[in-house]
């Protein structure tokens, strides 16, 4: 899966109200560009007019991409308008092997299948590995994937998303896609089910 990158972003707002507001306008147009992730939004508990955003993105230079447009594109202007301090903006990697904070996947596509005569299972895990990173992550909505091996051949594909709407609508993509096309030609499906993580 595509490991997170992470921007940290710590200010003061003077009006509580607008800036909530306005941060929720900007969270908005931000999950439309390219590697964005999730958004977690904190607010001071003793103190109401500090605020922190934690933003996930796919990578470094997607992180930076957003920061430049909303340092300085118009349709950002309310929200640098509502910021009375910016105390800190700073990007950040996880340590290999740490656990990465809880972003909203309340969506998941559980596909089960069996490998087809003669496949390697290591080229279906490279096969699966291309697919997610050269097209899935990219999907809109899209958070993870994680592959499971049960017993006797058989495999598990979950794939989490932010709603199940976005899951069903990322798999019915998948036809015509040259990279989930070779993944699927190294497999024989068994069943898919989607769900919505409680």
């Amino acid at each position: 899966m595509t490991t997170p990158f992470y921007e940290i972003v710590t200010y003061t707002v003077a009006d509580a109200g607008e800036a909530d507001s306005s941060r929720a306008a900007v969270q908005e147009m931000l999950a439309t560009f390219p590697g964005f992730i999730h958004w977690a939004p904190f607010t001071g508990a003793d103190n109401a007019g500090a605020r922190v955003d934690l933003v996930a993105w796919r990578s470094p230079e997607e992180a930076r991409s957003a920061a430049s447009a909303v340092g300085s594109a118009p349709e950002f202007a309310g929200f640098r308008a509502s910021v009375n301090n910016l105390v800190s903006m700073e990007h950040y990697r996880l340590p290999p092997g740490a656990q990465h904070p809880v972003v909203s996947e309340g969506g998941v596509e559980i596909g089960r299948f069996r490998l087809k005569p003669g496949v390697n299972e290591g080229d279906m895990r490279k096969a699966h590995a291309a697919m997610v990173e050269n097209y899935l992550a990219s999907q809109t909505g899209w958070r993870r994937q994680h592959l499971i091996k049960l017993d006797e051949g058989v495999f598990l594909d979950l794939a989490f998303a932010d709603t199940r709407v976005s899951a069903e609508t990322i798999c019915s993509s998948w036809s015509g896609q040259a990279d989930c096309d070779a993944f699927l030609a190294l497999i024989e499906p068994e069943g898919m089910e989607f769900g919505t993580v409680l």
